[in-house]
């Protein structure tokens, strides 16, 4: 598109988007990434511990893992910064502070972590319906049938039992999306199976292996650093992106206006389209189709926000308090010291929107994060975002292209630098 001149490129938003999009523009252009944070990466936030017997130790508490199936591209960026990724798992477990139930997906003894559950029928009956829910979701994907409808919808026509769908269905899903039963809900039943389809969710046996980042999320942003020949300007929160006839313009606090042969913007969608400040219509029309959810985020060390019952923790630890309502935020707890395999004297947890408070003591660091809600007007606009690509010397790329995960974010940040003739 932009044959073999230099050109002077601003890339607006350090997460993976944006960083791989540097990465990739570096090659043959003058980059400038310009950051709101006091730090590059985004969702990739790689906190050390700061006292204690565990002093210095890595934490992540925004991207963890990857698997070896579902990001491809991704996989080939670290290889090609040469950092190291280490086995792991992505075991689901739920607790309900109100029936007592727990249970983890794992193995026998996850799955039975209360041994009463061998000789409950209700139990069984859970297990069978989860098995059903899973082959009907897959067969209906398979045929086309899933078109149209929300997964609330799905379950209402299968005859899922509303217990399955309670203790099963609408906690995974809201523990992957950090969303609340009433948005999972709602979200697109052909959307979410294929997602599940993919990472072998709807099979008991066809799992991905899992990893993590050796090191802490944080090795491949500084390895990607270390090499990166542009400039990095942090603390700069772009106010606007003002196109002209033959350039862009960036305006933020400190560098005033700079002048840009072209900008790609690898900011949430909502905020890409609060940073033009001439959009056109097609680009309101399509950016504006988003929203996001807010999760507050904690790390902590704080194990009672694991499952009461040993047995049951897992990688990933849902806890339904009692009086929860549908549109109550998901809580949701990463235990860290499993998924990283971290050999600390102390357990290190994240959770997201704890449901009470955390004890001051326990407390590490308080974030918030944000993620795509995804309904039909939002999945809608995937097919038309690309041709916002190359309009007016503006580009842009985040998760929102895709499921809103780390390697939905490469991807979209791949294809624009394959518009500019560079591939990862």
């Amino acid at each position: 598109m932009d044959g073999t001149d230099r050109l002077k490129i601003a890339v607006v938003g350090g997460g993976v988007a944006g960083i791989v999009a540097a990465y990739l523009m570096q090659r043959r252009h003058d980059v400038t990434l310009y950051e709101k944070n006091d730090y590059i990466g985004g969702h990739t936030n790689t906190v050390i511990i700061p006292d204690g017997p565990d002093r210095g130790m890595p934490v992540d508490t925004g991207f963890i893992v990857l698997n070896d199936r579902t990001y491809p591209l991704f996989t080939r960026f670290l290889s090609q910064l040469n950092v190291a990724i280490s086995k792991t798992d992505m075991s689901f477990s739920y607790t309900d502070r109100k029936t007592g139930l727990q249970y983890a997906s794992m193995d026998f003894d996850g799955i039975f972590a209360q041994r009463q559950n061998l000789l409950k029928p209700s139990f069984w009956n859970l297990l069978r319906g989860i098995i059903k829910f899973n082959t009907t979701t897959r067969r209906r994907l398979h045929e086309g049938g899933l078109a149209g409808i929300t997964l609330g919808e799905h379950l209402e026509r299968e005859g899922i039992p509303k217990k399955v769908a309670t203790e099963f269905v609408l906690p995974m899903a809201g523990a992957i999306w950090s969303a609340p039963d009433g948005k999972i809900s709602d979200f697109p039943a052909e959307t979410f199976a294929r997602f599940y389809e993919n990472h072998g969710l709807l099979s008991l046996a066809d799992h991905p292996q899992w990893y993590f980042i050796s090191g802490g999320s944080q090795t491949y942003v500084r390895s990607f650093l270390k090499d990166f020949k542009g400039t990095v300007v942090l603390n700069c929160a772009v106010t606007g992106i003002r196109r002209e006839a033959a350039r862009v313009v960036i305006e933020g606090p400190g560098v005033g206006e700079s002048f840009y042969d072209r900008v790609i913007i690898a900011a949430h969608a909502d905020e890409a389209l609060k940073l033009l400040t001439d959009p056109s219509p097609e680009e309101a029309r399509l950016l504006s189709a988003w929203t996001y959810s807010r999760n507050n985020t904690v790390l902590h060390r704080d194990s009672s926000y694991l499952p009461p019952n040993h047995r049951a923790w897992a990688s990933w630890n849902y806890i339904r308090e009692a009086g929860m309502d549908a549109e109550a935020p998901v809580t949701l707890t990463y235990d860290m010291t499993r998924l990283q395999r971290l050999t600390t004297k102390e357990r290190y947890c994240v959770t997201l929107n704890p449901a009470r408070p955390i004890p001051e003591a326990a407390v590490i660091r308080q974030l918030d994060y944000t993620h795509p809600v995804y309904t039909f007007a939002s999945l809608s606009s995937q097919s038309e975002l690309g041709r916002l690509n190359g309009q007016r010397n503006t580009f842009f790329c985040g998760s929102y292209f895709g499921y809103g995960f780390h390697e939905d974010a490469v991807r979209s940040a791949v294809e624009v630098g394959r518009l500019f003739g560079i591939d990862l």
